[in-house]
């Protein structure tokens, strides 16, 4: 009986830990952050992971990114959450075309004091590289409004970036 107790808890610590928010960070970027037109509030509004074991970072597959509101009021977005997604290039960020397709369909993210999976949304997003078979680096924005007292208040953002490869 001890055996099974210790065999489902290792197995249970695998599979939770495959699933973990870790993301596949890229380098640190030192060229600036690109406007896009509305203040960026990294870990303030939205939080923004691309998990481990949802993605294969590689430059021709889809990407997921779950999204989860670290603020204290609900958030709403489009399907995409208003993805943008930059290619860093020896010239600075240039920004690409999410190939992804959606069906338009309004989302409402509730605050998430502590990481709760039923308070979170995934989109996924497909970068148009201008060349798949060499490593890249992308800066994703995501875009929300902010709901306060009822009423839409303020657009809000955040960004993730991540290195792919061929």
């Amino acid at each position: 009986m001890k055996i099974c107790k210790s065999v489902l808890i290792s197995l249970i610590t695998v599979v939770l830990s495959s699933c973990a928010s870790a993301t596949n960070l890229a380098e640190p970027l030192s060229i600036s952050t690109p406007d896009i037109g509305i203040p960026i509030q990294s870990e303030k509004y939205l939080e923004v992971t691309a998990p481990n074991g949802w993605n294969s970072f590689k430059t021709s597959e889809p990407i997921s990114l779950e999204i989860r509101n670290i603020s204290n009021n609900q958030i709403t977005s489009g399907p995409d959450f208003g993805a943008r997604i930059f290619v860093r290039t020896d010239d600075g960020w240039i920004e690409v075309k999410n190939k992804e397709g959606y069906e338009y369909e309004l989302l409402t993210l509730d605050p998430s004091e502590n990481y709760d999976p039923l308070k979170t949304a995934a989109t996924f997003v497909l970068p148009d590289l201008p060349d798949y078979s060499v490593r890249s680096y992308i800066r994703i924005f995501v875009v929300g409004t902010l709901i306060d007292n009822g009423k839409e208040s303020k657009m809000v953002a955040s960004y993730i970036d991540l290195e792919l490869n061929p």
